[in-house]
């Protein structure tokens, strides 16, 4: 019987009767830690609880963090409505029973989820150990420190001979780590695993490792698709590219914006008749599986009737949610797909349980934890289960450190800027505390009943997190919040506005005044300046950019880079501050090009080459989320962080922009911090979770807490504020 899956909505869900939860035998005590992995000694001559990023409060239009849906016991998936309901059982899972000759239960203890899967894991290891090492098995405790395997499925003369075009004076030239690689993918498929994680740390070429196995499938293997691949909007082009630059042979789809409408209805056609697609890779973005048009719902009906060899997913922590849409779509288009390959450099982003979700998406007959809460399972301080978790990833997993394999790369260096607010900016932040603080005060009397030192048991946690924020943004500038233009420049200026029909002229005068009074005072001086109103109090001038500790250090900084040949990345995470930041560069009188989510994505391509490739150009500026991921910006040489994230892996990707293949620059980063401001506790708790995921991914032992703060939610953090 062929499985086909259908969406559907929550209420039939509740209604439906099939929930089955397939989950592992009781578990034994986890194998050595097992990984086919580089190692660069046999390398020959020629070789806290805390909201992250509330998305409300980012105005990046390329964040697209995923819709939360309640959680469902069981599978996410039904068969077709004229079947009889049964679940037919995965290929993959049948053939690792035939391979174990064990079958798996049914029912297990929610606490027992996680020993059952490294059970298994064990098992697949044991199959797997003996392909790579035969009867010598190293002990390591570090990924990249295993001696290079012996197997070789493929040589670089392979490589010559797949990738290669007679027309072409293009060398398909693998390093050798991405050899090793590509021969780790080719293992795992020929001994059918339906999963793996292609883990290399950033700039190590995960994408031209994959596109080679692709390539490979279809030269030795006969299987020349059809591939999916899953990837954010800003690398579409350059994954196209490479595409056709290694898979000379392959025909290549890009199925998005304009180019989507109009294959759209041949494709229909195709899949509804049952023929095979007309090409032998499609590129899709993650969007596609996280809106509910009409037209996207379509889109995922035809790639659903289709049978995949491999989904590829790019940049896959953007599955770190199992609960979301996102996950759920794609899982019901990739579900029968021979095999699922998973490309991060950021495997583990905040919590081990994003990183269960992960695994699940990659063998979800292996992970699979129904209705199972991971948050309750998984404890970031249990050192015994990190050890366990180390050997979840042994066996699917391949994750190579730039330090391990190119000792010729470019050092990297962290710089941690500490500026200090001026008296504008300081009142600012202080008033912003007073006022804050008066409103918990009313409340908790309010609530005198309720004894609490703790903002979370008296304020809601969208109020929370709005106070936060508010920090966040008067810490980056307070032009981000309406302190210079009071109610009455507002009634004045909305009284200029409203006869031009500025917000419409269907819109009444009180109408336009409570809108003018949400805005912040850069976007009110964006306004006059745009409509030309002359006013006592009208637009303000450059020196109110500069009233900023982070812009008057840029203006100390960048004139030093520029004069000593340098070239810069500026992050942020806000459009708005972007936006301040352009104000910024013009007064400080430097060139430079910008990339946020509002730039259409068949221009981002055009703008990183045009900065790569132009000289004269000194700065970028990007928002953390669109220009973070994917993109080789090589052209230049020091990344500023204006603002950080509450992931750090987040700003690690937005780093190796620059520090990647191709680099011939050390590499400098600076991250800017304002003291005496919330900014420091974002500091610090990012600096923990980066030891989180040292202690899961290498070789940590023991997690070294000297000088380390305690973890903080955000309501302890506005505690302190505002109860303190």
């Amino acid at each position: 019987m062929k499985r086909t899956f259908i969406e559907i909505s929550d209420e039939e869900w509740e209604s439906h009767p099939f929930k089955p939860s397939r989950v592992l035998k009781p578990s034994q005590p986890p194998p050595p830690i097992e990984s086919f992995a580089f190692s660069s000694d046999s390398l020959s001559d020629d070789s806290i609880e805390v909201l992250e990023n509330p998305v409300e409060n980012l105005e990046d239009d390329d964040v697209e963090d995923s819709m939360e849906v309640r959680k469902r016991p069981g599978r996410r998936f039904v068969v077709d409505e004229d079947s009889d309901g049964d679940f037919e059982k995965p290929k993959e899972e049948e053939e690792i029973e035939l391979m174990f000759g064990e079958e798996i239960d049914e029912e297990v203890e929610e606490s027992d989820v996680i020993g059952k899967a490294l059970q298994k894991c064990g098992k697949i290891s044991e199959e797997l150990r003996s392909e790579l090492y035969g009867s010598s098995v190293p002990a390591c405790d570090r990924y990249a420190e295993v001696e290079a395997s012996s197997v070789r499925i493929v040589t670089q003369d392979d490589i010559y001979k797949a990738c290669g075009a007679a027309d072409s004076d293009f060398q398909p030239v693998l390093k050798p780590y991405q050899l090793v690689g590509v021969n780790f993918l080719l293992l795992l498929y020929r001994k059918r695993i339906g999963g793996a994680i292609l883990a290399d740390e950033m700039g190590l070429g995960k994408t031209i490792q994959a596109i080679t196995y692709l390539t490979l499938l279809k030269h030795l293997e006969d299987d020349p698709g059809p591939h999916l691949i899953v990837c954010p909007a800003s690398v579409l082009e350059n994954w196209e590219r490479e595409l056709k630059k290694w898979c000379p042979s392959f025909s290549v789809l890009q199925y998005h914006g304009a180019s989507r409408a109009a294959y759209s209805k041949e494709l229909t056609s195709l899949a509804k008749a049952g023929l095979p697609p007309p090409f032998n890779v499609i590129l899709v973005c993650y969007s596609l599986f996280e809106r509910h048009s009409l037209q996207q719902k379509d889109d995922r009906k035809i790639l659903k009737r289709w049978q995949w060899s491999c989904v590829l997913m790019d940049e896959a922590h953007a599955l770190k949610d199992k609960s979301s849409y996102r996950w759920k779509n794609l899982m019901s288009v990739a579900w029968s797909a021979n095999q699922r390959l998973m490309l991060t450099g950021t495997p583990l982003q905040n919590d081990l349980h994003e990183l269960w979700s992960l695994l699940e998406f990659m063998m979800p007959d292996i992970f699979e934890t129904g209705g199972v809460d991971l948050k309750k399972l998984f404890n970031s301080e249990d050192k015994d289960l990190i050890s366990r978790m180390k050997s979840i990833l042994g066996p699917f997993i391949l994750r190579r450190l730039k330090s391990d394999v190119m000792q010729q790369l470019v050092p990297k260096i962290q710089k941690v800027e500490y500026v200090e607010m001026g008296n504008q900016q300081d009142d600012a932040y202080k008033e912003a505390i007073e006022e804050y603080r008066a409103a918990s005060q009313a409340r908790a009397l309010k609530f005198s009943e309720t004894k609490t030192s703790n903002v979370a048991g008296l304020l809601p946690q969208r109020q929370i997190s709005n106070y936060f924020v508010q920090f966040r943004k008067i810490a980056n500038h307070p032009l981000l919040v309406r302190r210079i233009y009071t109610d009455d420049d507002v009634v004045r200026f909305a009284k200029i506005l409203h006869p031009k029909g500025v917000f419409g002229f269907e819109c009444t005068l009180d109408r336009v005044i409570e809108e003018l009074k949400s805005y912040n005072d850069f976007s009110i001086h964006r306004l006059l300046l745009y409509n030309g109103v002359s006013d006592t109090k009208g637009v303000l001038s450059d020196d109110h950019v500069m009233i900023s500790a982070k812009c008057q250090s840029l203006a100390r900084l960048l004139p030093l880079l520029k004069e000593s040949g340098h070239r810069v990345l500026i992050f942020s995470q806000w459009t708005s501050m972007l936006d301040i930041l352009e104000w910024t560069l013009d007064v400080i009188g430097v060139t430079y090009r910008r990339l946020d989510g509002s730039t259409q994505v068949t221009h981002r391509q055009t703008i990183v080459d045009t900065f790569n490739n132009d000289a004269s150009i000194f700065a970028c500026l990007l928002s953390t989320r669109a220009g973070g991921q994917g993109l080789n910006l090589t052209g230049a040489d020091t990344v500023i962080i204006h603002d950080m994230d509450f992931n750090p892996q987040i700003d690690r990707q937005a780093e190796d922009r620059c520090h990647r293949i191709g680099q011939t620059k050390p590499v400098t980063i600076y991250r800017l911090v304002t003291k005496g401001t919330v900014d420091e506790n974002v500091y610090e708790i990012a600096k923990r979770k980066l030891v989180l995921d040292a202690a899961v991914l290498e070789s940590v032992e023991e997690v070294d807490n000297e000088g380390d703060v305690p973890d903080k939610t955000m309501g302890e953090i506005l505690s302190t504020l505002l109860l303190g």
